[in-house]
C-alpha cells in the first residue's frame, strides 16, 4: 500500500449453499434385551455353568468339573438359605468379595482363582457345618 491507493474488501458470496437438514427420526428399536437368568436357572440356559463363562474357560472347561461343581454348589446353597439373592449380580458380587479377601484381585490366571477359591469355600463350607453341628448338639 505504499503507492497511495486503498483496497475495500467486497462481500464474497459462497458460491454454493449446503443446507443441513435433519434426517427423519429412523423407527430403531432399542436393543433387545432379554430378561436376566436367574443363577439357578443358568446352567439350564446356557448349557454350562456360569462359573465356565465367569473365569472364561471356554469348550475345556470339563478339567475343572470338580472345582466349579464346588463353587456353584456354594452359591446354589447360599441362595437357597436366603443369604444371597438369585441372581447373576449378586454372585458377582459375592466373587468379587471373596478374590478381594484371598488376594486374588489382581490375578489373570483362572486356574490359580479356580484352585484358590475352591479352597475358600471349602474351608467355608466346613466351619458352616461345624456351625451347623453345634445348633444341632449344643446342649442348653
Amino acid at each position: 500500500m505504499a503507492d497511495g491507493s486503498s483496497v475495500f474488501r467486497s462481500k464474497i458470496e459462497p458460491t454454493t449453499r449446503v443446507e443441513i437438514t435433519p434426517q427423519a427420526a429412523k423407527e430403531t428399536r432399542g436393543a433387545e434385551v432379554s430378561p436376566e437368568v436367574p443363577y439357578t436357572d443358568y446352567q439350564k440356559e446356557h448349557n454350562h455353568p456360569y462359573m465356565v463363562d465367569h473365569f472364561k474357560l471356554g469348550d475345556t472347561w470339563d478339567i475343572f468339573a470338580d472345582d466349579v461343581g464346588v463353587i456353584e454348589s456354594y452359591f446354589a446353597d447360599r441362595i437357597h438359605d436366603g443369604s444371597i439373592a438369585n441372581s447373576i449380580n449378586a454372585i458377582k458380587t459375592e466373587l468379587k468379595k471373596m478374590e478381594k479377601l484371598n488376594n486374588l484381585k489382581d490375578e489373570e490366571r483362572a486356574v490359580v482363582k479356580i484352585g484358590v477359591l475352591t479352597a475358600h469355600i471349602k474351608f467355608l463350607m466346613e466351619t458352616d457345618n461345624i456351625k451347623s453341628n453345634l445348633k444341632k448338639y449344643a446342649s442348653t
